[in-house]
């Protein structure tokens, strides 16, 4: 009732000023029906109208669609809204098209245009739409190739779209409340410095969305219980300032390719994103993110760019800090920070420790740093835990990475980097090297419970190091893909996986010391998927496998090197071929025939037809005991 009440008052204020700005404009007046001095439709008082003449409205119903092709003060009689209703006589076609500059609409309940506008603007500047309420329609309000115009305290709502703008700059958009519109409430394309100020959108598909619409200005308005809360696609130097969003599906904020922008004092709260950007040189303030399931996120997925942005710790997640480095160097974060997600770009010589970190789009991000280290941290809950892009010498060790949405670790493009006794559990994958990561070592983590792999090499990743992980409960315990060659995997433990390690046209590759057991399928080395390319030339020796089916090879492949020397991973005094372990316990090595008792069976073991084990290892057979009678007795 007080907002109500609110509207009736600022429509009435609105009137007054209408009228006396046009004392000496003559007054045409239109009533339903007609009547004796008056017109029975508005489109009779405009046709019979003057330019800057004022067209006053009586209660009722109308049933016409109205073209306005002169300056004219349109306004209902009855600063109600719903007392002066005008449905558009055929649907088609704008309730108010107008073509003239200089036009004031106030006062109307519009609708019936459900294959086109309530009320549209086109190629015209200098008109004022307000204190309307429009519903029903497939746009309310458009403006083509308008500019400087006003759209004031209009309800907007059950149509298509709310606010439609193409290619219309320089207008003024103000306490507008756009509701349950089925896709946009405020739409702005290719439409350059627009401000949209103490405007509302709830309960639609997109609250507010530009694209290609730079310079910009939303401020005080608030988005909520839409699928998106503000979103910018490359629409750069805008500035959103004390704007709430609030409870949207997806994000409450995002910034697309929309660079140098500003966001300040905004709330965004219980969103699926908080505020995410895909842009560079944006300054960030004073901004406060909360309860959202992924409050803060920066990662230049679309945009091509450095994440060059300006974040100072004035903004906070859940009432922690942001800290986004850039260009850092000798800094130690703690637990005494107070750190709730951390970027550093262009960084050297950064230590992060003992952090707890959550409901992010990444707990640490880490673009172009070097000599660096991420030590004891716990990082859960966001959607993925650690990111290294384009990272050389940055250490990992001892971090609980946890519960992530996607990936624990991902390492892209990355240089002589060490993953060290991490542990990551119930992640969708636990560490992803990728997009030529090379010379790294992962050593002694343990990775659990993934639902994807838990470590996988990708996208031409070589001369990396995994040695000693312990791996369990996934769809597969390694994966090689993308051309990764020269790899070496050595003394890992798989187990409980679909498949323990699985290839995809890699070669060159070392596989030695791994125990891979309890899988479906223990070692694959498929073909690519998308070009057919064999996994060729790998190594594969002094591995124990015991699983449903031990080992695929759908290339050319060696399964042991020459008899050397040396303990092997069953205790024998040789290396050679592989330990061929089955379920049941009658695998081929646990029954193969040993004469000469150098723990390498007689024969070799057929893998397929054309790839051998040549010197398959056996357990040592020990002694039968015989019975000593005289002992029994």
């Amino acid at each position: 009732m007080k907002e109500k009440r609110i509207f009736i008052l600022t429509a009435v204020f609105v009137l007054l000023i209408l009228i006396s700005n046009s004392a000496s404009a003559a007054t045409l007046c239109v009533k339903e029906g007609g009547g004796t001095g008056e017109y029975g439709s508005l489109q009779e008082a405009i046709n019979a109208a003057a330019e800057g003449d004022v067209i006053l409205v009586g209660e009722g119903r109308y049933c016409e669609n109205v073209l306005v092709n002169k300056s004219l003060d349109i306004i209902a009689n009855n600063p109600c809204p719903n007392k002066t209703v005008i449905t558009a006589l055929d649907s088609e076609h704008p309730v108010f098209h107008v073509v003239s500059d200089s036009v004031n609409i106030s006062g109307f309940t519009l609708k019936g245009t459900n294959l086109t506008y309530g009320v549209y603007l086109d190629c015209v500047s200098e008109n004022k739409i307000s204190n309307n309420y429009i519903s029903g329609n497939w746009r309310s309000i458009v403006l083509r190739d308008s500019c400087k115009n006003s759209l004031e305290n209009n309800y907007l709502s059950n149509s298509d779209n709310g606010i439609w703008l193409e290619s219309s700059g320089q207008n003024s958009i103000k306490n507008n409340k756009v509701d349950s519109n089925r896709h946009y409430g405020f739409y702005l394309n290719a439409s350059e410095n627009n401000t949209l100020q103490n405007d509302c959108a709830f309960n639609g598909a997109m609250g507010i969305y530009m694209e290609n619409s730079s310079g910009c200005q939303v401020i005080d308005s608030e988005t909520s219980n839409n699928f998106y809360g503000i979103y910018l696609t490359g629409s750069g130097e805008s500035l959103l300032e004390n704007n709430t969003a609030d409870s949207n599906e997806m994000y409450g904020i995002y910034l697309g390719n929309s660079n140098e922008s500003t966001l300040e004092g905004n709330r965004v709260n219980s969103n699926m994103w908080g505020i995410y950007l895909d842009s560079s040189f944006n300054v960030l303030k004073n901004n406060t993110m909360s309860g959202n399931n992924r409050n803060f996120g920066a990662y230049t997925y679309h945009y091509t760019g450095d994440m060059n942005n300006t974040i100072d710790t004035s903004n906070t997640v859940d009432g922690k800090f942001i800290y986004y480095l850039v260009g850092v160097s000798n800094r130690t974060l703690d637990s005494d920070s107070n750190a709730g997600v951390v970027y550093c770009i262009n960084c050297e010589n950064i230590t992060l420790k003992d952090l707890t970190l959550e409901n992010n789009s990444f707990g640490i991000y880490l673009y172009n740093t070097q000599n660096s280290k991420l030590e004891g941290n716990n990082i859960s809950n966001n959607e993925h835990g650690v990111y290294l892009g384009k990272c050389s010498v940055v250490t990992l060790r001892g971090n609980e990475v946890n519960s992530n949405e996607g990936d624990a670790f991902i390492l892209s493009n990355c240089r002589n980097c060490l993953a060290e006794k991490n542990n990551a559990s119930n992640n969708m994958a636990g560490i992803w090297l990728c997009d030529i990561s090379r010379d790294n070592i992962l050593k002694e983590n343990t990775v659990t419970s993934s639902s994807w792999c838990c470590i996988d090499l990708g996208d031409t990743s070589c001369n990396n190091t995994l040695e000693g992980n312990t791996l369990s409960g996934a769809y597969e315990g390694i994966y090689l893909y993308g051309a990764s060659e020269k790899n070496t995997l050595n003394n890992n433990t798989i187990t409980a996986s679909s498949y323990g390690l699985f290839t995809e046209g890699c070669s060159n590759n070392t596989i030695s010391g791994n125990s891979i057991s309890g899988n479906d399928v223990g070692l694959s080395l498929n073909l690519n998927w998308t070009d057919g390319t064999n996994s060729d030339y790998n190594t594969v020796y002094n591995n124990y496998f015991n699983n449903s089916k031990n080992a695929e090879d759908y290339g050319t492949n060696t399964w042991n090197i020459s008899k050397t020397e040396g303990e092997n991973i069953v205790g024998g005094p040789y290396l050679g071929g592989n330990f061929w372990a089955s379920p049941k316990g009658d695998g081929f090595s646990e029954t193969a025939s040993d004469k000469d008792g150098d723990m390498i069976a007689d024969l070799p073991y057929n893998i397929t037809e054309t790839n051998y084990d040549y010197l398959p290892l056996v357990f040592e057979k020990p002694l039968e005991k015989t019975e000593n009678k005289d002992e029994k007795k």
